[in-house]
């Protein structure tokens, strides 16, 4: 389901770049992702549309029978994302908890049918740093703790996860173009949660995870710089994804 996330935001995004325009990234006017088209190795297309309430987002519902994503919000935060198959059974559920400042303090993903989840703690540390000890267990106990990740970024995005588990270990690289969640409120606070990244407000170029290119795409972009069209030939590929705003 995290990958399913991806899409939204940046979909694991970008090596190369069609367009030179760089002052894009400064935009401020308000497109939102309305759809997007994945069409992986087999030539299978999966389409996936997005509905909001003003800047917020409501639900992103795909047409290939895996479970929809819809959002809970309280005030301007990201608090719940329900994951649902068509037939309305919960497949996962992520809930989200901030302090006074709107920092996220931890987040925790359920399996219900299984009575199963797994669950993160971040400290912010004076250096700019994020520290993430993971927990995981039953939804009462969550007591078995696991791996301990530091969180590094450079200009708002993150740039590496350091996990005291080598192999879990990603940096990133991004672009300077648009990202296409960067106007959707809450998606900022939560980018960095389960081990794994996601583009705040640019789109993320390489994901290497101990010398996996995980992530090696290539980029289309519209005359405001959002992408338009991906290709990514990582190893954690979703294939090709068109943007529609």
């Amino acid at each position: 389901m995290k990958k399913i996330l991806c899409l939204f935001g940046a979909l694991t995004l970008v090596l190369t770049s069609c367009s030179s325009d760089d002052s894009s990234s400064e935009s401020s006017d308000n497109v939102l992702l309305k759809k997007t088209i994945i069409t992986n190795s087999d030539g299978e297309k999966t389409t996936i549309n997005y509905k909001y309430d003003g800047n917020k987002i409501v639900s992103a519902i795909d047409d290939s029978g895996d479970s929809n994503m819809y959002y809970t919000y309280t005030g301007d935060l990201i608090t719940k994302i329900e994951y649902k198959y068509p037939d309305g059974t919960i497949d996962q559920i992520n809930t989200y908890s901030y302090n006074a400042e709107g920092k996220l303090t931890t987040f925790l993903r359920v399996d219900p049918e299984m009575d199963w989840g797994n669950k993160e703690v971040y400290t912010y540390n004076t250096d700019g740093t994020i520290t993430a000890q993971a927990y995981s267990g039953d939804s009462k106990t969550q007591t078995l703790k696991g791996t301990v990740n530091t969180i590094k970024f450079i200009n708002g995005e993150v740039s590496e996860i350091v996990s005291a588990a080598s192999w879990e270990n990603h940096k990133y690289t991004y672009d300077d173009k648009n990202n296409p969640e960067k106007n959707i409120l809450g998606m900022d606070k939560i980018a960095f949660v389960d081990g794994e990244a996601n583009g705040v407000k640019f789109n993320i170029l390489t994901d290497t995870s101990e010398g996996d290119l995980w992530t090696n795409s290539t980029f289309t972009y519209n005359d405001k710089g959002y992408p338009t069209k991906e290709v990514d030939k990582g190893s954690d590929s979703l294939g090709t994804s068109e943007y529609f705003y």
